[in-house]
Formats: structure tokens, sequence, C-alpha cells
């Protein structure tokens, strides 16, 4: 993979992600981070995107990116997944209609090498 191809899969990952602290509201984590058991690297540059895999089902866009951490080298899945159509749009067309534009929602897991849920990350 190119150093061009790595770029353009880097900017697939969100930067951060929410996570719900139940009453106390959200707090902001950073996606630039190893997500395996022992292992602490924070370091994007010790993080190498390898490939992503992409798919639809109904109301529902997948992404599924392999990440390389070369602190512990071991390597790591992150699903996100995009929700269309959580809520109805608010704003209605010139013409009356609904705006196709209605509000999504994306999730964030992260999966080991064998895609065994390792938990949910947050929300983007």
């Amino acid at each position: 993979m190119t150093d061009k191809q790595k770029e353009d899969l880097r900017l697939e990952i969100p930067s951060y992600a929410w996570i719900s602290l139940a009453r106390r509201g959200m707090e902001k984590i950073s996606l630039d981070q190893c997500f395996l058991k022992n292992c602490d690297n924070q370091d994007l540059k010790l993080l190498e995107p390898l490939e992503m895999q992409q798919f639809e089902e109904e109301n529902k866009e997948i992404k599924v990116i392999s990440i390389k951490c070369h602190k512990c080298e071991g390597i790591f899945k992150l699903k996100l997944e995009t929700l269309k159509k959580v809520a109805k749009p608010t704003k209605k067309s010139k013409d009356g209609e609904a705006d196709e534009d209605a509000l999504s929602m994306g999730l964030v897991y992260a999966l080991d090498e064998n895609d065994n849920n390792l938990g949910h990350v947050g929300y983007f």
C-alpha cells in the first residue's frame, strides 16, 4: 500500500468519538490509539492503517478498518457503523416533501484481529 493510500485510509477514521457518561453527559476520546489489551500506545505515528472493508446493509453503512500497532505489534480493527435515518428531517423542501437528509448516527467498535468484539468505543 502506498503512502497516499495509507493517508487516504487514515482520513476515513474519525479523529475522536464521544463516550456516554450516563447522567454526566459525554466525553471526547481520541481514536488515534491502540485498543488492544495491555497496550497503551497513543502515538498516531505508531499506528498504520492496513486495509478497509466497506459494505451496506439496510439503513446502515459499515466500514471495518484494520490497523497495525507498531508498539505492541498487534492488529486491531475499528468498526464504524453509520446508522441512517435515526430521526426524521425537520425541514421541508420547497415542494413540501421532507428532505432526504435525515439525521444519521455513527457508532465505533473495537475488534481484535479475529473479529472478536473488544467493546463499544463511542459515537461519532
